[in-house]
């Protein structure tokens, strides 16, 4: 265990009144939105200046996509809308340095919670709908030289179809997770792919997920140098190598949540768990995990919410009580 005595290059406390979503960090930047009963609003808060400024509302806001995609100084993520009686899937960007939002494709497809990752610096999302038969069928696409997204194929070696579930990417290789539907079994695997969609390679984690119970389906899944985490729908996460096979997990934790970093070979990776204190360090080098204790001077909050972007760490802790408000630290690593 190790306690990093450490004073926050920023620190702002939030009025814990409102539904407020912590959604990325970019450089000292800090997107999030805050849901009420007619609209949601999305802000920047600056911490370098204090600035706090409303970029956009929506009206009609049903869901967000479950992962967020930096290009350079824009992120791209998922919003589901309601369109009538049916949820519109639309593309949004968030350019920080203009601090402006906006829309750039939208889509019907019965897919929600849309995972979206960056390959060899395009956009890749996983999408899903039902075809003219009735069966639910998912695929890829990838945004084009314009601002729409197209469908691409995958040129799997696998002999029998398989369905895809999550997908993530190290900006280098697109790696998803596939289930064999056909297979009695239903077997898991991560397949790797290269930027021209060709399989390179496989890893068959059917008995790692029955080993450590991740059998409510995958709702998050991140790829970053050698490692791979993927976390389930009953909150169960588990943290692997690549390099030890699939048998074996560093870290199998319930309500433990990773911190995406848009850096690249970051010596360290970072994951906490909910409504505690606790922060988990990775030496991506030597593979060792380290829990943290920084000194936030208000041990008596737990940590709700985790942002990382380059080497700034951001914290928020929420009071244990209802009627107190949530503070946001900016830690430089």
């Amino acid at each position: 265990m190790e306690s990093d005595k450490v004073s926050p290059a920023y620190h702002v406390a939030f009025d814990n009144f409102a539904l407020r979503t912590y959604i990325d960090l970019y450089e000292t930047r800090l997107l999030y939105m805050e849901t009420g009963k007619a609209d949601t609003a999305f802000f920047i808060y600056n911490f370098q200046d204090g600035s706090n400024k409303k970029i956009l509302t929506v009206g009609n806001f049903a869901l967000k996509g479950m992962s967020n995609a930096f290009i350079d100084d824009a992120l791209y993520f998922y919003m589901s809308l309601y369109h009538g009686t049916e949820l519109e899937n639309d593309l949004y960007v968030v350019n920080f340095s203009e601090e402006r939002m906006h829309a750039v494709s939208k889509n019907r497809y019965c897919q929600k919670l849309i995972p979206l990752t960056v390959l060899d610096g395009k956009l890749i999302s996983l999408q899903g709908d039902y075809s003219e038969n009735g069966i639910f069928q998912s695929f890829i696409e990838m945004q084009d030289g314009g601002q729409t997204m197209e469908r691409v194929q995958l040129h799997s070696a696998a002999s029998q179809p398989r369905r895809i579930v999550s997908i993530a990417s190290d900006n280098t290789y697109l790696y998803a997770i596939e289930i064999s539907d056909s297979d009695p079994d239903k077997k898991c695997f991560i397949v790797k792919y290269d930027r021209n969609f060709s399989s390179i390679s496989e890893m068959d984690i059917t008995e790692i997920l029955k080993k450590y119970e991740i059998t409510s389906g995958i709702a998050s899944f991140s790829v970053f140098q050698n490692y791979f985490t993927m976390t389930d729908y009953s909150s169960n996460t588990i943290l692997c190598s690549f390099a030890d096979g699939n048998n074996q997990a560093l870290l199998c934790e319930t309500d433990v949540v990773y911190v995406p970093n848009d850096s690249v070979n970051s010596p360290h990776e970072y994951l906490y768990k909910r409504n505690t204190n606790e922060i988990y360090r990775l030496d991506t080098e030597s593979g060792k995990i380290e829990i943290q204790n920084y000194d936030l001077e208000n041990d008596t909050y737990s940590i709700r919410v985790m942002l990382s972007y380059g080497d700034n760490l951001l914290i928020v802790k929420q009071p244990d009580h209802g009627n107190g408000k949530e503070n946001v630290y900016l830690i430089p690593q």
